[in-house]
């Protein structure tokens, strides 16, 4: 059985993929992250060099 959670988690996993994800959603944050190797913290350095405003 699947829980609530879980149906959560993998909808986040989901949107976390899609090219117009919310960056201003800090999972979606962390998993865009983790799939490129990095901490969140670098992850979120690397949109502010770029310039991508997220909060």
């Amino acid at each position: 059985m699947i829980t609530e959670e879980k149906k959560r988690r993998e909808e986040k996993r989901r949107e976390a993929f899609k090219f117009n994800a919310d960056l201003s959603d800090q999972e979606i944050r962390s998993i865009r992250a983790s799939a490129q190797g990095m901490t969140t913290h670098q992850y979120e350095l690397f949109l502010r060099e770029i310039g991508i405003r997220f909060k």
